[in-house]
């Protein structure tokens, strides 16, 4: 949140007014407040709805004898019968339908309800941080080329070249950053959409990767082990 806030802060109080050209400013002011509206507006959206399996309001105090063995599973936290693609998430307390992952950043969790929502909302948050790094590295440059183009600015005029260069950097390090992690991300949920998995399907995917590879590990380790014991026997 602090980042998202600097970025917000530096754009609108440094790299507007540091665009000379009206017609561009208005276009950027338009652009960039369009796709923060649709920021705030989807992360609310995948904040607020609400994941949770919807089988539970009708399965109320189960008991695992009850349940039938095809789409339904027990919840042995919830106490009752929910859908088998459900997981129950500790940190909410509840079962969500079509689980996904917790995201602590929206104080929720992602599933079948909200993940559309979640998704568009990072691709949304990588468009704003890509233009303001694209727009950021514009303006660098023109420092780097003019000396004198942040004068012409009535706001900056008492700044100096090696203030506003470091300003300049310090706001496209963070915009990079954050721009790179935002498109890591939507990357990897692409990446589990055409694998058709999810991002707790990934996870468990990979420890059982880890968990095959250390019990081969170790059937090796004893393996050889045992060679070593029966050459010393022989000696």
């Amino acid at each position: 949140y602090f980042l998202f806030g600097f970025m917000i802060s530096s754009f609108y109080a440094l790299l507007v007014p540091l665009t000379e050209e009206t017609p561009v400013r208005a276009a950027l002011i338009a652009l960039y407040s369009l796709l923060l509206l649709g920021l705030i507006v989807g992360a609310f959206t995948s904040s607020f709805r609400d994941p949770v399996d919807t089988t539970i309001y009708s399965s109320l105090q189960a008991t695992p004898r009850e349940v039938p063995t095809g789409e339904l599973l027990y919840c042995s936290f919830c106490k009752c019968k929910v859908h088998k693609r459900s997981k129950h998430c500790r940190v909410c307390n509840k079962c969500v339908g079509h689980f996904d992952h917790h995201c602590k950043w929206l104080n929720n969790c992602v599933g079948g309800v909200n993940y559309r929502v979640f998704f568009m909302s990072i691709v949304v948050a990588s468009c704003l941080t890509g233009l303001q790094l694209a727009w950021n590295a514009v303006l660098l440059q023109r420092q780097l080329k003019d000396d004198d183009f942040y004068q012409r600015v009535p706001h900056f005029k008492d700044q100096t070249r090696q203030g506003m260069l470091v300003y300049l950097v310090i706001t496209m390090v963070v915009s990079c950053g954050v721009f790179t992690l935002l498109i890591h991300l939507v990357m990897f949920h692409i990446f589990l959409w055409y694998r058709g998995m999810s991002t707790y399907d990934y996870i468990l995917k990979q420890r059982a990767k880890k968990a095959a590879k250390k019990e081969e590990e170790e059937r090796k380790a004893k393996g050889e082990g045992a060679t070593v014991t029966l050459q010393e026997a022989r000696i």
